[in-house]
């Protein structure tokens, strides 16, 4: 059986992890724990994990990223077996607002639903408002982490 292949009738799915920091990919395990949770959660939903893209060093507060160019083209690909796209968390997948809806657009314009072990993605107003208000605390903390390496940099040179 290969990886697109799938004769239990389980959803295919596609899992995206995403650090920012050349640190935090030579340092720590953040990818690793990421895509072990996203497994964990695919594996509680039923879900067979058919690709991994994994983002390493590259900023969540852009929406053109490599790998997720190439998530897309992977659920594009397999949009007639309804895949899901699954993310640790909603910071994975944007650092900020406007990237988070157009990165969801992307992957519900693919034929992919979005899918995470730490929010349930939903249609209604109030899911929506929750999304916004998540993905906006991201970026807050995005801006926080920046002002807090720029501090130290500053600190170091004086």
């Amino acid at each position: 059986m290969t990886s697109d292949q799938n004769t239990q009738g389980a959803t295919i799915a596609a899992i995206y992890c995403r650090v920012s920091g050349t640190r935090q990919v030579k340092k720590g395990d953040g990818l690793g724990s990421q895509e072990a949770r996203c497994r964990e959660y695919a594996t509680y939903k039923g879900h067979e994990v058919a690709a991994v893209f994994r983002e390493e060093g590259v900023s969540g507060g852009i929406a053109d990223r490599p790998a997720m160019k190439e998530m897309l083209a992977w659920l594009r690909k397999h949009r007639h077996q309804n895949p899901v796209a699954i993310i640790d968390d909603i910071s994975r997948i944007a650092r900020g607002v406007e990237a988070h809806w157009k990165l969801r657009g992307a992957i519900g314009s693919v034929g992919a639903t979005l899918e995470s072990p730490s929010i349930e993605f939903g249609d209604d107003s109030d899911s929506q408002l929750i999304e916004n208000m998540l993905a906006g605390v991201s970026r807050n903390r995005a801006i926080g982490t920046a002002c807090l390496i720029l501090a130290c940099c500053v600190k170091t040179r004086a």
